[in-house]
């Protein structure tokens, strides 16, 4: 069902276009009713035959109400620094429909979650999370506001990534591990015990490096 305003899809790169194909295939939106806002790009170029219609000071002379947002910018920190800017956006979820999402988990809003993703009842995703493509959540997880995890990855049940987690490319976390704030977990890693938080973690077990 299409919905009565538009969707500006703040970030044009790579992740842009993720989401971009998501939302089309979701079906909310038509594609005439999206643009994107990205400072990198300049104002009158198409992306896919999406307007690019100016940088994040666009959003000042926009009628926010036509609107809702999404922040499609993959590190976490730029992520939260943008929110943190222009607060009082209506944030929507963009959710592709090859996402199988236990009718027992909450998601808050501003996520962006990629095909082939499975999440376990009384998963609790919170705001501003990206979730790409190929993940599986086990039940009773939790991700905090801003985490990020990135494909193939598994998280086992009762995990929780506190703000700003990191999920490098195909890691795995075992059952009840805790990820601290604005931690990184790098590609490949098996996590097996609690990492603080502003911690760079590899291997197989994972350890922390300086």
């Amino acid at each position: 069902m299409k919905r009565n305003k538009k969707l500006a899809i703040i970030g044009a790169g790579s992740l842009g276009v993720m989401t971009l194909d998501a939302t089309i295939s979701q079906g909310d939106y038509a594609e005439d009713q999206i643009v994107f806002i990205d400072d990198g790009k300049k104002k009158g170029e198409r992306l896919y035959n999406i307007p690019i219609v100016g940088g994040l000071r666009k959003i000042l002379t926009l009628d926010t109400n036509e609107y809702d947002f999404i922040i499609a910018i993959a590190n976490n920190k730029v992520r939260k620094r943008i929110k943190s800017t222009y607060d009082n956006l209506n944030y929507v979820n963009i959710i592709h429909p090859k996402a199988v999402i236990s009718r027992f988990a909450k998601v808050g809003v501003g996520n962006i979650i990629l095909p082939n993703v499975s999440i376990d009842p009384n998963v609790v995703i919170k705001n501003h999370v990206i979730v790409n493509k190929n993940n599986s959540i086990g039940h009773d997880s939790v991700l905090n506001d801003f985490s990020q995890i990135s494909p193939g990855s598994n998280l086992g049940g009762f995990v929780t990534l506190e703000e700003g987690v990191f999920i490098g490319l195909g890691s795995s976390l075992l059952p009840r591990v805790r990820i601290g704030s604005f931690s990184t977990i790098g590609a490949g890693a098996v996590v097996t015990k609690d990492i603080a938080s502003s911690i760079t973690a590899v291997g197989i077990p994972a350890k922390e490096i300086k």
